[in-house]
């Protein structure tokens, strides 16, 4: 197998902006919310008494109908001063999720919302593997094709045993940027490990099957050491952001990633009233020796779990939805109905699947026909090119389909790969003359 000679270490830089501004009295919308928070802002998408908000930093978060106490218009929110950007944080308040008490209506029935599940992972077939089946371009092409068919919630049903770490920053960009604008997005917890657990970590919704299991993202390389020194410092740092990004307290993903210990208090209702990074707290979570995985109940309990569903009814009710839209076909063996763009998932990991398989075939096949060509008189060399560029063909293709296998297999970056099928397009040229 060909390997490209590079130093192919690459490391995360993290660059955060703080900046602040006082503003002038101004008629912002507020959403308040049953942990307490009071999120001003412009809403700019309303589905089913849940929101999208945009807040003074530009960036557009969803509310469930079920997190929302109050909606509040054209408040006139006077001078304010910035200590988060569109958000007031007064003392937490007792709050009752807002009961909903519009009629049940047929699930067929116009307006209702459309929701299409997506299979983000599938362990079960063994192509799970976080940046090899699942890629932040591959998801970026369901885009279309959610919106082709008027997609309102993406439900992604995650069923991974991790990946690599290299594309966890490339998915939360993305399922922060450009899916949570867009969609109402929530995640679906099978089997989240690792990587698996630490892309999906930009939303606020997790909803968990009972056999759900989520979390142990500890970082490995090479002969299985433990990741350690400024690249874990980077990682944690990474997984601060990320969990902010989906307003969970970064303590629980901290004690994912390195045996610390996790411990909360509870309130009179359940609720958790606070969360330590020792074992200090009435229930421990996780001891000191251990890194967290959490179950469906420990999830529930300690409020990251929004709800347990086994089935797609069980996920509406859970959801708030009152009627939903399944989008998609049967398909035989799948428990809910595959949409395009979850079909376009499934063909991505299919092919993966073979290209992985056959590489082998591709490169040595295509190194025999080099050969051949070499060998044989001039008027002879053209059935050995032809078979030659084939395969040469096949690896661009694979490579096309997924960039990153370029790493993976070949040793090398993307970049590096197409400069190596360059010069063996002039070799093959050559050849010829």
């Amino acid at each position: 197998m060909m390997r490209f000679s590079t130093n192919l270490v690459s490391r995360l830089a993290c660059a955060m902006v703080v900046f602040v501004a006082v503003q002038c009295a101004m008629a912002l919308d507020r959403v308040t919310l049953n942990d307490g928070r009071v999120i001003d802002g412009e809403i700019v998408r309303e589905l089913n008494g849940a929101v999208w908000l945009k807040t003074a930093d530009g960036q557009t978060q969803f509310f469930p109908a079920s997190n929302i106490v109050r909606i509040e218009r054209d408040v006139d929110t006077g001078p304010q001063t910035p200590a988060s950007p569109g958000v007031t944080d007064p003392a937490p308040v007792a709050a009752e999720p807002r009961q909903r008490t519009e009629p049940q209506r047929r699930a067929v029935s116009p307006g209702a919302p459309r929701a299409a599940v997506l299979s983000f992972g599938d362990a079960d077939n063994d192509m799970d593997m976080v940046g090899t089946y699942l890629t932040a371009q591959s998801l970026r092409e369901c885009i279309p094709l959610l919106e082709e068919e008027n997609v309102d919630i993406v439900v992604l049903r995650v069923n991974s045993g991790g990946g690599a770490l290299l594309e966890i920053r490339r998915i939360s960009d993305l399922l922060h940027n450009e899916f949570k604008p867009k969609f109402r997005t929530v995640a679906w917890i099978d089997y989240a490990i690792s990587a698996a657990a630490m892309t999906p970590h930009a939303l606020s919704e997790q909803y968990f099957m009972r056999r759900g299991a989520y979390g142990a993202s500890t970082g490995w390389y090479g002969a299985l050491q433990a990741v350690a020194g400024r690249g874990l410092e980077e990682v944690l740092y990474l997984m601060e952001l990320i969990s902010e990004r989906g307003g969970h307290d970064p303590r629980i993903m901290r004690a994912m990633q390195i045996m610390e210990p996790l411990s909360v208090d509870l309130d009179e209702n359940g609720r958790v009233r606070a969360m330590y990074q020792n074992t200090e707290g009435e229930v421990v979570i996780n001891k000191p020796e251990r890194v967290l995985t959490l179950t469906s109940q420990t999830a529930q309990a300690i409020g990251f779990a929004t709800g347990i569903a086994d089935t797609l009814d069980e996920l509406a009710k859970a959801m708030g939805l009152t009627e939903v839209e399944w989008v998609g076909e049967h398909v035989e063996g799948i428990s809910w109905p595959v949409s395009k763009a979850d079909r376009h998932l499934r063909r991505f990991r299919e092919q993966t699947a073979r290209d992985e398989q056959s590489i082998n075939e591709y490169y040595e096949g295509y190194t025999v026909a080099v050969e051949l060509a070499r060998q044989a008189q001039p008027e002879n060399r053209g059935k050995f090119i032809g078979f030659a560029r084939q395969r040469l063909n096949s690896m661009v293709r694979m490579i096309n389909n997924n960039p990153n296998l370029a790493l993976f297999i070949f040793g090398g970056s993307e970049e590096e790969f197409r400069a190596w099928v360059r010069e063996q397009e002039e070799l093959l040229r050559s050849l010829m003359r």
